[in-house]
């Protein structure tokens, strides 16, 4: 059961991603996903259906982790992701996850985390 729900999400940021993946890389940063912090995690709205845009901005190229909790705190998906300085934005697909609240981590290669927020799956 814990190795279907860590396969939830698989993030990517080679060229060429699949229709299949969860969480895939945009291009540009759109306007309501700028943010002025340094470093953070900004979500395009709380509300989702079946896919929401984050803008993970990092303080450094490097390795880290995205982490999805849900309501109670249990750790649905992890990831580790090589990600670039600055805006990373990228689309998480979320119809394959039950409708419930989840929180989004982003963390450091030592855990620290950088930046969180809630989001809601709805019909």
């Amino acid at each position: 059961m814990k190795k279907l729900l860590i396969s939830l999400i698989i993030i990517t940021f080679v060229v060429g991603c699949s229709n299949d993946d969860i969480i895939t890389p945009q291009s540009s940063t759109p306007q309501s996903l700028v943010m002025v912090e340094k470093v953070g995690l900004k979500l395009e709205s709380t509300i989702v259906t079946d896919k929401v845009a984050i803008n993970a901005k990092l303080p450094a190229n490097g390795d880290y982790r995205i982490r999805i909790m849900d309501i109670v705190g249990k750790l649905v998906s992890q990831d580790k992701i090589t990600a670039k300085e600055g805006d990373n934005v990228l689309s998480i697909y979320t119809s394959s996850l039950p409708k419930s609240s989840y929180t989004i981590e982003l963390q450091d290669e030592y855990g620290k985390v950088l930046g969180s927020s809630i989001f809601v799956i709805t019909e």
